[in-house]
């Protein structure tokens, strides 16, 4: 049966802007506000911030509930300057929950929840303020044109504070938030940074050392050169090399170091836009002194004759703007990575200026090996140790990590402390396992994969 459906001659799409929407959902606690504030609307000022102090309080609602590490710590900062806290009347709070999972030492994971207090508005007496302070999260919903997905809806958060405040507001939110754990920046999202700032967390050759570590910590001394020679003030670096060897170790210290704000971008991610990176460019800018990461240059902008996969739908002409400096940059370091730098672009290495440092990050030669085993075990010497670092010629850092963790395996399993013995062990298999896939590869043209 055939149905006639009558589209309308015009349709009208109406977009409300974030003023509205704000408005709209302060209306049914204005009254509450004014009273808390103790002040009308009129003399406040609604300050968008990167906090959620409301989560204290869902955590106080649900004492005995185990959450996760990272929420106890944001609200251990908040509570060191929330005196009390009061809810409008009348209302339910939302509370959105995840349940995950913590790994405790020699026991089973635990569960816990990571807690997210919604849109009920909370007043805050902060220790001083002379006045309360509202903390509220409101939902909005962005255009497509703004969003990676179509009617993308979000949150932002709030604090509406009487206009006599609203500096000191800022700079607790400021101190608390500097108190929690760093973040790796993201397009979407953001990533947790879980180490400190330690250049020995990573063994490098005296190339390396020099033309990274040496040039990285100078480069936040020598500001005030770079004006008197009228440079501009910022890096980059391309680290290239087979994988396994440091090139992400080495950008992990960078991003913990404490005056950068670092950010990533996949570049090879198909949902990764031109507009993405100009953004994050931007950002960067304004958060100086400021680290970006640009991982895998090599398959997102390969030679013509060496693609092998769709073109990135980041625009290539839009990297090297970036890259350029169009716009002002300065504080900006940028660092990148490729496996096969002869596979990049001609035109991201010809123009100097794009990257300043190219550093090839190879495998250790023995001293590299000999000292990194070492870092592990302090105890491995003699002269089987010596055989040892002479089998392990040609490996990757992340091989020998494995044949470490191979060795300290077999010694646990047979319950002594390790030795030379169990890494020669460890060795062998590992270089047995690398010589039966080179076999694989050479006899067959690519990887047998076993059958499941």
């Amino acid at each position: 049966m055939a149905m006639n459906t009558k589209i309308p001659d015009k349709m009208q799409i109406s977009l409300t802007s974030s003023i509205e929407t704000i408005l709209a959902s302060l209306q049914p606690y204005a009254k509450w506000i004014e009273k808390m504030l103790g002040a009308p609307l009129s003399d406040t000022l609604t300050l968008e911030v990167d906090c959620n102090p409301g989560d204290l309080v869902a955590e106080e609602f649900l004492q005995g509930l185990p959450v996760t590490s990272a929420t106890k710590a944001r609200n251990k900062n908040w509570r060191a300057f929330i005196e009390s806290w009061a809810l409008p009347p009348d209302v339910s709070p939302r509370i959105a929950m995840s349940l995950q999972r913590e790994r405790k030492p020699n026991t089973a994971p635990l569960p816990v929840w990571e807690l997210d207090w919604q849109d009920c508005p909370v007043a805050l007496r902060l220790r001083g303020l002379a006045h309360r302070a509202i903390s509220i999260k409101i939902p909005m919903l962005f255009p497509p044109s703004d969003m990676p997905m179509v009617g993308h809806s979000s949150a932002t958060r709030w604090f509406i504070v009487h206009r006599e405040d609203a500096a000191k507001v800022l700079l607790l939110e400021q101190h608390v938030v500097g108190l929690t754990e760093r973040y790796l920046e993201t397009t979407y999202s953001r990533t947790r940074l879980p180490a400190p700032y330690d250049w020995d967390s990573v063994v490098l050759d005296a190339t390396a050392r020099r033309m990274v570590r040496t040039d990285f910590e100078l480069f936040f001394q020598r500001e005030q050169w770079f004006r008197q020679h009228n440079l501009p003030y910022r890096r980059g670096y391309l680290f290239w090399g087979a994988p396994g060897n440091g090139k992400s170790a080495t950008i992990r210290v960078m991003a913990a170091h404490p005056y950068i704000q670092p950010y990533t971008l996949d570049l090879s991610d198909a949902e990764e836009k031109s507009r993405d990176v100009l953004r994050t460019f931007e950002t960067a800018a304004q958060n100086t002194p400021a680290l970006v990461i640009l991982e895998d240059l090599d398959r997102a902008f390969p030679t013509e004759g060496k693609r092998t996969q769709k073109r990135t739908a980041v625009s290539f002409q839009t990297l090297l703007n970036c890259l350029d400096g169009v716009g002002s940059q300065d504080g900006v370091i940028v660092v990148a990575t490729a496996n096969d730098p002869t596979c990049l672009d001609p035109a991201i290495l010809k123009r100097p200026g794009r990257f300043d440092r190219v550093v090839q990050f190879r495998n250790p030669d023995a001293d590299l090996r000999r000292e990194y085993y070492k870092r592990l075990s302090p105890t491995l010497v003699g002269v089987q140790f010596e055989v040892a670092i002479e089998q392990t010629e040609g490996f990757s850092f992340a091989q020998l990590r494995e044949t470490y963790i191979l060795g300290s395996q077999s010694a646990f399993e047979h319950g002594r402390e390790v030795g030379v013995a169990d890494f020669i062990e460890a060795i062998e298999l590992q270089a047995a396992g690398a010589l039966e896939l080179k076999t694989s590869v050479n006899t067959s043209g690519s990887v047998r994969h076993a059958e499941r």
